[in-house]
């Protein structure tokens, strides 16, 4: 008897284990559930660590010789990348149309002095700051050099003499810019530099006539980031 129950109990939990396997069979599985990722950082490439060289163009203008005009060249340099510091250098020469003049009175004397500048090149470090993956906003400065050819007439005591100069100035530029890297190996830039090429020649025996050679240029730009 108790064999006859045993085995009934035995077939009856078989039954119910290989109904609940077909029931959890026919059962669509569950699609795993994943957590949400973090939002990606943004990464600073080797876009920003190459060579460059591109065109420019725009205005200069020079309070000290009363002159403004168009100026428009070409520059090449190199960058270096460390986090989101890009620091490198950078040498530009540039046409400078500028025509100036002045007059200078003293007693007894008299002078009229024209400028001329048709060329001006820098020499100055960069270093910027990323302020987007593909924004370099950047502060520069070095070395600057240009021609300034002057003309003066001198009338003293009602004799005239006429005086030429032609003379490779040298000074220092400080400036600031903004670079946007609109797609890989090509740049834009609007850069604003201060020059200072010291004093123009005096053409009198005067102190108090001294001619401040600087320059203000604001121009645009496009870089071809080549290597």
């Amino acid at each position: 008897m108790r064999r006859t129950e045993f085995f009934v109990l035995a077939v009856a939990a078989f039954s119910l284990a290989a109904i609940d396997s077909a029931c959890s069979g026919d059962l669509p599985s569950r699609a795993p559930v994943y957590a949400p990722s973090a939002p990606a950082l943004p990464t600073f490439d080797d876009r920003w660590t190459r060579c460059y060289g591109g065109l420019n163009a725009g205005g200069v203008w020079s309070p000290g010789m009363d002159a403004f005009g168009f100026t428009g060249g070409g520059q090449v340099g190199c960058n270096r990348l460390w986090n989101r510091l890009v620091w490198g250098a950078e040498a530009d020469l540039q046409y400078t149309g500028l025509d100036g003049s002045r007059d200078v009175l003293a007693p007894s004397a008299s002078a009229h002095q024209d400028f001329r500048s048709r060329w001006l090149a820098t020499f100055r470090g960069r270093l910027g700051w990323l302020v987007t993956r593909d924004m370099n906003f950047y502060a520069t400065g070095g070395l600057a050099l240009a021609n300034v050819n002057t003309a003066s007439s001198v009338n003293f005591n009602g004799t005239i003499n006429n005086l030429s100069d032609s003379t490779t100035h040298a000074g220092w530029t400080v400036g600031a810019g903004l670079e946007w890297m609109f797609t890989p190996g090509w740049s834009a830039k609007v850069e604003y530099l201060y020059v200072d090429l010291g004093h123009a020649t005096n053409p009198l025996p005067l102190t108090n006539n001294e001619l401040a050679l600087t320059e203000n240029i604001v121009r645009v730009g496009i870089n071809y980031h080549f290597w």
